[in-house]
Protein backbone atom coordinates (compact mmCIF):
# COMPACT_ATOMS: atom_id res chain seq x y z
CA UNK A 1 0.00 0.00 0.00
CA UNK A 2 1.58 3.05 -0.70
CA UNK A 3 1.72 5.99 1.69
CA UNK A 4 -0.24 9.21 1.68
CA UNK A 5 2.44 10.86 3.71
CA UNK A 6 4.70 13.32 1.56
CA UNK A 7 7.94 12.69 1.07
CA UNK A 8 10.54 14.75 2.63
CA UNK A 9 14.27 16.03 1.77
CA UNK A 10 16.30 16.45 5.15
CA UNK A 11 19.59 18.57 5.23
CA UNK A 12 22.26 18.24 8.21
CA UNK A 13 21.94 15.28 10.11
CA UNK A 14 23.76 16.12 13.04
CA UNK A 15 23.04 15.50 16.69
CA UNK A 16 19.81 17.36 16.20
CA UNK A 17 18.85 16.88 12.66
CA UNK A 18 20.05 13.23 12.61
CA UNK A 19 17.21 12.99 15.41
CA UNK A 20 14.62 14.50 13.84
CA UNK A 21 15.02 13.34 10.34
CA UNK A 22 15.23 9.22 12.05
CA UNK A 23 11.70 10.18 13.81
CA UNK A 24 10.36 11.22 10.59
CA UNK A 25 10.90 7.56 9.22
CA UNK A 26 10.05 6.03 12.73
CA UNK A 27 6.43 7.80 11.72
CA UNK A 28 6.05 6.49 8.39
CA UNK A 29 7.78 8.88 6.39
CA UNK A 30 9.89 9.07 3.31
CA UNK A 31 12.92 10.56 4.08
CA UNK A 32 15.88 11.70 1.92
CA UNK A 33 18.66 12.77 3.93
CA UNK A 34 21.90 14.99 3.17
CA UNK A 35 25.01 15.95 4.96
CA UNK A 36 28.21 16.38 3.77
CA UNK A 37 29.42 13.99 6.25
CA UNK A 38 29.35 10.73 4.76
CA UNK A 39 28.99 8.86 7.92
CA UNK A 40 26.48 10.76 9.09
CA UNK A 41 24.20 9.68 6.01
CA UNK A 42 25.16 6.09 6.73
CA UNK A 43 23.69 6.29 10.29
CA UNK A 44 20.73 8.00 8.53
CA UNK A 45 20.37 5.02 6.33
CA UNK A 46 20.44 2.12 8.92
CA UNK A 47 17.81 3.42 10.59
CA UNK A 48 15.75 2.97 7.72
CA UNK A 49 16.07 6.07 5.91
CA UNK A 50 17.27 7.07 1.61
CA UNK A 51 20.42 8.73 1.21
CA UNK A 52 20.63 12.03 -1.37
CA UNK A 53 24.31 12.48 -2.07
CA UNK A 54 23.33 16.25 -3.24
CA UNK A 55 20.70 18.90 -2.10
CA UNK A 56 19.64 18.67 -5.52
CA UNK A 57 19.15 15.02 -5.61
CA UNK A 58 17.45 15.24 -2.27
CA UNK A 59 14.95 18.33 -3.21
CA UNK A 60 14.17 16.48 -6.59
CA UNK A 61 12.38 13.67 -4.29
CA UNK A 62 10.38 15.84 -2.40
CA UNK A 63 7.18 17.73 -1.10
CA UNK A 64 9.11 19.27 1.67
CA UNK A 65 12.41 20.19 2.13
CA UNK A 66 13.32 20.69 5.81
CA UNK A 67 16.85 21.91 6.73
CA UNK A 68 18.96 21.74 9.90
CA UNK A 69 22.67 22.80 8.69
CA UNK A 70 24.42 25.02 11.09
CA UNK A 71 23.82 28.74 10.55
CA UNK A 72 22.65 30.62 8.03
CA UNK A 73 25.36 31.07 5.58
CA UNK A 74 25.57 26.87 4.99
CA UNK A 75 21.70 27.77 4.33
CA UNK A 76 22.67 30.08 1.56
CA UNK A 77 25.21 27.55 0.34
CA UNK A 78 22.73 24.47 0.34
CA UNK A 79 19.92 26.62 -1.42
CA UNK A 80 21.50 28.49 -3.82
CA UNK A 81 24.91 28.18 -4.51
CA UNK A 82 26.04 25.52 -8.03
CA UNK A 83 24.59 23.03 -10.20
CA UNK A 84 24.04 21.16 -7.16
CA UNK A 85 21.84 23.49 -4.99
CA UNK A 86 18.45 22.58 -3.78
CA UNK A 87 17.16 25.24 -5.67
CA UNK A 88 18.14 23.12 -9.08
CA UNK A 89 15.39 20.42 -8.00
CA UNK A 90 12.75 22.02 -5.74
CA UNK A 91 9.96 20.94 -7.35
CA UNK A 92 6.73 23.50 -7.81
CA UNK A 93 5.06 24.45 -4.71
CA UNK A 94 7.27 22.14 -2.84
CA UNK A 95 7.85 24.10 1.21
CA UNK A 96 10.97 24.82 2.21
CA UNK A 97 11.10 24.51 6.16
CA UNK A 98 13.84 26.39 7.81
CA UNK A 99 14.26 24.57 11.15
CA UNK A 100 17.84 26.05 11.90
CA UNK A 101 18.69 28.83 14.27
CA UNK A 102 19.36 31.54 12.35
CA UNK A 103 19.17 35.86 12.29
CA UNK A 104 15.81 37.18 12.26
CA UNK A 105 16.71 39.14 8.93
CA UNK A 106 17.60 35.58 7.48
CA UNK A 107 14.08 34.04 6.39
CA UNK A 108 12.69 37.75 4.71
CA UNK A 109 16.25 37.71 2.76
CA UNK A 110 15.59 33.74 1.90
CA UNK A 111 12.02 34.88 0.43
CA UNK A 112 13.71 37.82 -1.63
CA UNK A 113 16.24 35.64 -3.24
CA UNK A 114 13.71 32.98 -3.90
CA UNK A 115 11.23 35.61 -5.37
CA UNK A 116 13.58 38.10 -6.82
CA UNK A 117 16.83 36.25 -7.53
CA UNK A 118 15.53 33.03 -8.83
CA UNK A 119 11.86 33.25 -9.85
CA UNK A 120 10.47 31.05 -7.58
CA UNK A 121 7.76 32.54 -5.60
CA UNK A 122 6.01 29.16 -5.97
CA UNK A 123 8.24 27.82 -3.01
CA UNK A 124 6.54 28.10 -0.14
CA UNK A 125 9.15 29.18 3.14
CA UNK A 126 8.65 28.31 6.57
CA UNK A 127 10.44 30.00 9.64
CA UNK A 128 10.51 26.76 11.77
CA UNK A 129 13.28 27.46 14.21
CA UNK A 130 13.47 24.10 17.10
CA UNK A 131 14.42 24.26 20.60
CA UNK A 132 14.75 20.57 23.10
CA UNK A 133 18.29 19.29 22.56
CA UNK A 134 19.13 15.86 20.77
CA UNK A 135 16.82 13.25 22.87
CA UNK A 136 13.83 15.83 22.43
CA UNK A 137 14.69 15.37 18.61
CA UNK A 138 14.38 12.22 17.95
CA UNK A 139 11.56 11.98 20.49
CA UNK A 140 9.42 14.11 18.24
CA UNK A 141 9.16 15.99 21.38
CA UNK A 142 10.40 19.22 20.13
CA UNK A 143 9.23 22.72 20.70
CA UNK A 144 9.17 24.46 17.08
CA UNK A 145 8.20 28.44 16.64
CA UNK A 146 6.60 28.16 13.11
CA UNK A 147 6.45 31.30 11.43
CA UNK A 148 5.16 32.10 7.79
CA UNK A 149 1.45 32.23 6.13
CA UNK A 150 -1.63 30.26 7.57
CA UNK A 151 -2.32 28.29 5.04
CA UNK A 152 1.43 27.26 4.55
CA UNK A 153 1.74 26.39 7.72
CA UNK A 154 -1.62 24.45 7.74
CA UNK A 155 -0.05 22.57 4.81
CA UNK A 156 2.96 21.74 6.72
CA UNK A 157 1.20 20.58 9.87
CA UNK A 158 1.55 16.46 9.45
CA UNK A 159 5.47 17.13 9.04
CA UNK A 160 6.08 19.85 11.77
CA UNK A 161 3.55 17.80 14.33
CA UNK A 162 5.02 15.05 13.90
CA UNK A 163 8.57 16.89 15.09
CA UNK A 164 7.61 18.10 17.62
CA UNK A 165 5.89 18.21 21.41
CA UNK A 166 4.97 22.01 21.78
CA UNK A 167 4.24 23.56 18.57
CA UNK A 168 3.62 27.49 18.10
CA UNK A 169 2.30 30.06 15.63
CA UNK A 170 3.83 33.07 15.49
CA UNK A 171 2.79 34.92 12.44
CA UNK A 172 4.82 36.30 10.08
CA UNK A 173 8.26 34.96 8.38
CA UNK A 174 10.79 36.10 10.86
CA UNK A 175 8.79 35.82 14.14
CA UNK A 176 9.65 32.06 14.35
CA UNK A 177 13.21 33.65 14.36
CA UNK A 178 12.95 36.55 16.39
CA UNK A 179 10.77 34.09 19.22
CA UNK A 180 14.19 31.49 18.92
CA UNK A 181 16.42 34.43 19.82
CA UNK A 182 14.44 35.57 22.66
CA UNK A 183 14.46 31.86 23.99
CA UNK A 184 18.27 31.47 23.03
CA UNK A 185 19.26 34.75 25.63
CA UNK A 186 17.62 32.91 28.43
CA UNK A 187 19.56 29.72 26.95
CA UNK A 188 23.12 31.93 26.52
CA UNK A 189 22.90 32.83 30.00
CA UNK A 190 21.90 30.01 31.89
CA UNK A 191 24.38 27.33 30.49
CA UNK A 192 27.53 29.65 31.53
CA UNK A 193 26.07 30.59 34.80
CA UNK A 194 25.79 26.77 35.81
CA UNK A 195 29.63 26.76 35.28
CA UNK A 196 30.06 30.20 37.16
CA UNK A 197 28.30 27.91 40.10
CA UNK A 198 29.58 24.76 40.20
CA UNK A 199 33.22 26.28 40.06
CA UNK A 200 32.37 28.24 42.75
CA UNK A 201 31.41 25.58 44.66
CA UNK A 202 34.76 23.38 43.79
CA UNK A 203 37.09 25.99 44.53
CA UNK A 204 35.91 26.17 48.10
CA UNK A 205 36.01 22.22 48.79
CA UNK A 206 31.99 21.50 48.68
CA UNK A 207 30.91 18.43 47.89
CA UNK A 208 29.55 19.31 44.34
CA UNK A 209 27.29 16.30 43.72
CA UNK A 210 25.35 17.62 47.00
CA UNK A 211 25.23 21.19 45.87
CA UNK A 212 23.66 20.12 42.39
CA UNK A 213 21.33 18.38 43.99
CA UNK A 214 20.48 21.33 46.12
CA UNK A 215 20.19 23.64 43.15
CA UNK A 216 18.12 20.87 41.49
CA UNK A 217 15.23 21.64 44.08
CA UNK A 218 15.76 25.48 44.95
CA UNK A 219 14.59 28.73 43.17
CA UNK A 220 17.52 28.55 40.95
CA UNK A 221 17.08 25.52 39.21
CA UNK A 222 17.10 25.49 35.61
CA UNK A 223 17.03 23.00 32.33
CA UNK A 224 20.34 24.58 31.71
CA UNK A 225 21.97 23.59 35.28
CA UNK A 226 20.30 20.19 35.77
CA UNK A 227 21.34 18.73 32.28
CA UNK A 228 24.98 20.13 32.15
CA UNK A 229 25.97 19.64 35.75
CA UNK A 230 26.56 16.25 35.90
CA UNK A 231 28.81 16.40 32.84
CA UNK A 232 30.66 18.56 35.19
CA UNK A 233 30.48 15.75 37.51
CA UNK A 234 31.98 13.10 35.06
CA UNK A 235 34.50 15.20 33.87
CA UNK A 236 32.88 14.13 30.01
CA UNK A 237 33.51 16.73 27.49
CA UNK A 238 31.72 14.60 25.22
CA UNK A 239 29.98 17.39 22.75
CA UNK A 240 26.37 16.88 23.37
CA UNK A 241 25.79 20.31 22.72
CA UNK A 242 29.38 21.61 21.22
CA UNK A 243 30.25 25.40 22.45
CA UNK A 244 29.93 26.07 19.15
CA UNK A 245 26.28 25.86 18.89
CA UNK A 246 25.53 28.58 21.81
CA UNK A 247 28.51 30.52 20.89
CA UNK A 248 26.72 30.87 17.31
CA UNK A 249 23.35 31.46 19.20
CA UNK A 250 24.55 34.28 21.69
CA UNK A 251 26.00 36.25 18.67
CA UNK A 252 22.52 35.73 17.19
CA UNK A 253 21.07 37.48 20.53
CA UNK A 254 24.19 40.37 20.65
CA UNK A 255 23.77 41.59 16.94
CA UNK A 256 20.19 41.28 16.24
CA UNK A 257 19.79 43.53 19.97
CA UNK A 258 22.94 45.83 18.74
CA UNK A 259 20.73 46.55 15.43
CA UNK A 260 17.67 46.81 17.49
CA UNK A 261 19.91 49.35 19.83
CA UNK A 262 19.28 47.49 22.88
CA UNK A 263 21.05 46.84 25.92
CA UNK A 264 21.37 43.10 26.76
CA UNK A 265 24.07 42.95 29.01
CA UNK A 266 23.84 39.47 30.54
CA UNK A 267 23.62 38.06 27.07
CA UNK A 268 26.88 39.87 25.95
CA UNK A 269 28.74 38.98 29.02
CA UNK A 270 27.92 35.09 28.67
CA UNK A 271 28.97 35.76 24.81
CA UNK A 272 32.50 36.72 26.10
CA UNK A 273 33.07 33.98 28.77
CA UNK A 274 32.20 31.98 25.58
CA UNK A 275 34.86 33.37 23.59
CA UNK A 276 37.18 32.87 26.26
CA UNK A 277 35.99 29.11 26.48
CA UNK A 278 37.40 29.44 22.35
CA UNK A 279 40.54 30.97 23.16
CA UNK A 280 40.98 27.99 25.90
CA UNK A 281 40.38 26.15 22.69
CA UNK A 282 37.43 24.22 24.01
CA UNK A 283 35.02 24.82 20.75
CA UNK A 284 34.05 21.15 19.92
CA UNK A 285 33.80 19.93 23.37
CA UNK A 286 30.82 20.35 25.04
CA UNK A 287 30.07 23.46 26.73
CA UNK A 288 29.79 22.05 30.21
CA UNK A 289 34.13 22.50 30.02
CA UNK A 290 33.46 26.32 30.15
CA UNK A 291 33.50 25.42 33.80
CA UNK A 292 37.38 25.08 33.31
CA UNK A 293 37.97 28.36 33.06
CA UNK A 294 36.76 29.32 36.68
CA UNK A 295 39.20 26.35 37.97
CA UNK A 296 42.93 26.66 38.10
CA UNK A 297 44.78 24.97 35.08
CA UNK A 298 46.22 22.60 36.97
CA UNK A 299 42.54 21.74 38.35
CA UNK A 300 40.44 21.08 35.31
CA UNK A 301 38.82 18.05 36.82
CA UNK A 302 38.23 19.78 40.28
CA UNK A 303 34.51 19.80 40.25
CA UNK A 304 34.71 16.05 39.09
CA UNK A 305 36.81 15.11 42.36
CA UNK A 306 34.83 17.16 44.67
CA UNK A 307 31.36 14.80 44.24
CA UNK A 308 33.17 12.94 46.82
CA UNK A 309 34.31 15.61 49.13
CA UNK A 310 32.85 15.81 52.68
CA UNK A 311 28.81 16.16 52.67
CA UNK A 312 29.32 17.27 56.64
CA UNK A 313 30.89 20.99 55.65
CA UNK A 314 28.41 22.97 54.91
CA UNK A 315 30.77 25.47 54.36
CA UNK A 316 33.65 26.95 52.80
CA UNK A 317 35.01 30.65 52.80
CA UNK A 318 31.65 31.33 53.79
CA UNK A 319 30.65 29.69 50.77
CA UNK A 320 27.39 27.34 51.36
CA UNK A 321 24.89 25.54 49.07
CA UNK A 322 22.85 28.70 49.94
CA UNK A 323 25.14 30.64 48.46
CA UNK A 324 25.19 28.70 45.67
CA UNK A 325 21.72 29.36 45.11
CA UNK A 326 21.91 32.91 45.37
CA UNK A 327 24.21 33.65 43.05
CA UNK A 328 21.84 31.84 40.55
CA UNK A 329 18.90 33.33 41.62
CA UNK A 330 20.01 36.62 41.03
CA UNK A 331 21.04 35.87 37.55
CA UNK A 332 18.28 34.10 36.40
CA UNK A 333 16.58 36.74 37.60
CA UNK A 334 18.05 39.07 35.97
CA UNK A 335 18.24 37.00 32.83
CA UNK A 336 14.72 36.65 32.78
CA UNK A 337 13.81 40.38 32.77
CA UNK A 338 16.52 40.97 30.64
CA UNK A 339 14.77 38.34 27.93
CA UNK A 340 11.35 39.80 28.38
CA UNK A 341 12.58 43.28 27.70
CA UNK A 342 14.12 41.84 24.61
CA UNK A 343 10.86 40.33 23.49
CA UNK A 344 8.82 43.52 23.86
CA UNK A 345 11.42 44.98 21.83
CA UNK A 346 11.42 42.99 18.95
CA UNK A 347 7.40 42.47 19.05
CA UNK A 348 6.98 39.22 20.13
CA UNK A 349 3.59 38.65 22.79
CA UNK A 350 5.15 38.41 26.01
CA UNK A 351 2.28 36.03 27.65
CA UNK A 352 3.21 33.21 24.66
CA UNK A 353 7.00 33.45 25.24
CA UNK A 354 6.46 33.16 29.09
CA UNK A 355 4.61 29.55 28.05
CA UNK A 356 7.50 28.61 25.13
CA UNK A 357 10.32 29.42 27.80
CA UNK A 358 8.10 27.66 30.88
CA UNK A 359 8.20 24.49 29.04
CA UNK A 360 11.89 24.68 26.52
CA UNK A 361 15.35 24.50 27.91
CA UNK A 362 15.44 28.19 28.57
CA UNK A 363 13.92 27.82 31.37
CA UNK A 364 14.81 28.41 34.95
CA UNK A 365 12.56 28.34 38.42
CA UNK A 366 12.65 32.41 38.86
CA UNK A 367 11.75 32.87 35.36
CA UNK A 368 8.38 30.63 36.56
CA UNK A 369 8.15 32.37 39.86
CA UNK A 370 8.93 35.66 39.15
CA UNK A 371 7.64 36.75 35.82
CA UNK A 372 4.08 35.88 35.98
CA UNK A 373 3.61 39.15 38.15
CA UNK A 374 4.44 41.20 35.96
CA UNK A 375 3.06 39.99 32.70
CA UNK A 376 -0.05 42.42 32.61
CA UNK A 377 2.28 45.68 33.31
CA UNK A 378 4.13 44.34 30.20
CA UNK A 379 7.10 46.62 31.96
CA UNK A 380 10.20 45.03 31.85
CA UNK A 381 12.82 46.35 35.06
CA UNK A 382 13.76 44.97 38.41
CA UNK A 383 12.03 47.94 39.26
CA UNK A 384 8.83 46.24 38.93
CA UNK A 385 9.50 43.02 40.07
CA UNK A 386 8.94 42.65 43.89
CA UNK A 387 10.84 39.95 44.37
CA UNK A 388 14.32 42.15 43.45
CA UNK A 389 14.91 43.68 46.31
CA UNK A 390 16.11 40.78 48.33
CA UNK A 391 16.96 38.96 45.37
CA UNK A 392 19.67 41.37 44.97
CA UNK A 393 20.37 42.02 48.22
CA UNK A 394 21.62 38.01 48.67
CA UNK A 395 23.25 38.18 44.99
CA UNK A 396 25.58 40.79 46.40
CA UNK A 397 26.41 38.68 49.23
CA UNK A 398 27.29 36.06 47.45
CA UNK A 399 29.31 38.39 45.01
CA UNK A 400 31.25 39.90 47.60
CA UNK A 401 32.15 36.42 49.12
CA UNK A 402 33.38 35.82 45.62
CA UNK A 403 35.61 38.79 45.77
CA UNK A 404 36.76 37.65 49.41
CA UNK A 405 38.74 34.63 47.62
CA UNK A 406 39.32 36.26 44.14
CA UNK A 407 36.69 34.11 42.56
CA UNK A 408 35.57 35.27 39.01
CA UNK A 409 31.73 35.90 38.81
CA UNK A 410 31.09 37.20 35.46
CA UNK A 411 27.81 36.88 35.04
CA UNK A 412 27.11 37.41 39.09
CA UNK A 413 29.05 41.01 38.63
CA UNK A 414 26.79 41.79 35.49
CA UNK A 415 23.42 40.65 36.90
CA UNK A 416 24.25 42.65 40.13
CA UNK A 417 24.53 46.10 38.06
CA UNK A 418 21.07 45.41 36.87
CA UNK A 419 19.93 45.51 40.26
CA UNK A 420 21.88 48.61 40.90
CA UNK A 421 20.30 50.08 38.26
CA UNK A 422 16.94 49.26 39.21
CA UNK A 423 17.98 50.99 42.71
CA UNK A 424 18.62 53.88 40.99
CA UNK A 425 15.58 53.67 38.68
CA UNK A 426 13.00 53.35 41.82
CA UNK A 427 14.38 56.64 43.44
Amino acid sequence: MTSAKPTIAFAGLGAMGGGMAKNLVKNGFTVYGFDVYQPLVDSFVQAGGKAAKTPKEAASNADFFVSMVANAAQNAALLFDGDDAAIQGLKRDTTFVLCSTCPPAFAIELRTRLDKDFSRSDIKLLDCPVSGGTIRAADGTLSIFSSGPDADLDNAATVLETMSGNLYRMGEISNGTKTKTIHQLLAATNIISASEAMGLAATVGLNTKAVMDHVNESDAASFMFENRAPHMLKNDWHPYSALAIILKDAGIVTDTARKEQWPTPLASTAENEYLRGVQAGYLRDDDARLVQLYLPKSQGDLVAKCADADVMMTASHQVSKDTIVDLLSGIHLAASVEGMAFCKKLGVDSKTMYEIISKAAGWNAMFTKCIPGMLEKDSWSLADCKEAAEVGKKLAEAVKKCSQINYPCPMATSALQQFSFAVQEGK
